[in-house]
């Protein structure tokens, strides 16, 4: 028996050795065979402006305020071994890494702190020079099994990044499809399936931009106005769900008073989340659309622009939404028809 549990602990020791060695963030594995408290920390981090810390690194530093006494697991009287490895941020600045709580710990009164790092190349213009931006997070006392330290990281708060590129793109659309508009409702141009999405909480930062931009052609049968809009749809082809459209990025054309074929028309909507965020977060919503309102294709489109002077209705920014670009004509007839040519949708901030 005395060689079996012998054998056993020799295991262990060589496997915390082999954790160590490949840079892992652990702790003492006989603190955890002892059934410590280990306490899973998460937080979200961002700069002052709300930019995410993409790919940051986070390294839990333990902190002893017992004037000089060693730190003890309290159970086993073993050493307390922080990770010495970091753990890494997603693209939303969400991390998690474990470590041991405080109440297991003797002498009391310990605390834990976070330093953490951005990704190297995030800063401009001079990344190679720069490096991360890295701060240190106040002492936290960490108990539970689990605990979001969000409210201590904002509480420092987060150096403001500067990213070298903030331009990404959502995606882009190419189409032929030809959408028969015989009433006075707006429709859809992207089907299903092909619309770009606008991932959850991407727009749920304080001043973030999305520029949507689209063109295509229509045909009329009767003199009537054109409108162009943009939509964020929480379901893909805006059929059903919810559709909102923002009055800024809905625009009205003069009447076209030529029966017309292949009409070209193009809008741009810039949508900017204002400081108010989260699932109630408002939008700055600012477009312009160009139509041809000629007789001929060959005549030159006049360009109209939105007069939206205030943010749009609550939206919830926290889930994702697609993007598609809505026609309509003001007059019905059976002969009205629109085709969305191209489309795409970027992040600018």
């Amino acid at each position: 028996m005395k060689m079996k549990f012998a054998l056993k602990l020799v295991l262990l020791f060589c496997l915390t050795d082999w954790l160590a060695g490949v840079g892992m963030p652990f702790f003492d594995l006989t603190q955890l065979a002892a059934a410590q408290t280990i306490t899973a920390v998460s937080g979200t981090v961002r700069d002052v402006n709300g930019v995410p810390y993409v790919s940051c690194t986070v390294l839990p530093q333990f902190v002893n305020v017992s004037g000089g006494a060693t730190p003890t697991v309290t159970a086993t009287g073993g050493p307390v071994v922080p990770p010495t490895s970091p753990s890494n941020c997603n693209s939303s600045g969400v991390f998690s890494v474990s470590v041991i709580a405080n109440g297991s710990v003797t002498p009391a009164s310990t605390h834990w702190q976070f330093l953490i790092c951005s990704a190297a190349g995030t800063q401009y213009p001079d990344p190679g020079s720069l490096g991360g931006q890295c701060f240190t997070t106040g002492q936290i006392t960490i108990t539970g099994s689990t605990q979001d330290i969000t409210g201590n990281i904002n509480a420092v708060p987060p150096p403001a990044l500067i990213y070298a590129d903030l331009t990404q793109s959502l995606g882009s659309y190419q189409g032929t499809t030809s959408v028969p508009i015989t009433d006075a409702n707006f429709h859809a141009l992207i089907a299903a399936g092909s619309d770009i999405q606008i991932p959850a909480n991407l727009a749920n930062i304080s001043t973030r931009k999305i520029r949507i931009h689209g063109s295509g052609v229509y045909t009329n049968a009767a003199a009537s106005l054109l409108n162009v809009r943009a939509d964020l749809c929480t379901v893909s082809g805006c059929a059903t769900g919810t559709d909102f459209a923002a009055a800024g990025c809905s625009v009205t054309t003069t009447n076209q008073a030529n029966n017309l074929s292949n009409g070209q028309f193009s809008i741009d909507c810039t949508l900017t989340t204002t400081s108010t965020v989260g699932a109630s977060g408002t939008l700055m919503a600012k477009a312009f659309v160009c139509a041809n309102l000629g007789a001929a294709t060959s005549a030159v489109q006049s360009c109209f622009e939105d007069t939206a002077t205030a943010v749009s209705a609550a939206v919830d920014e926290t889930v994702a939404e697609f993007i598609n670009i809505s026609f309509k004509f003001t007059t019905s007839n059976a002969g009205n028809s629109a085709i969305l040519l191209e489309a795409d949708a970027q992040v600018v901030r």
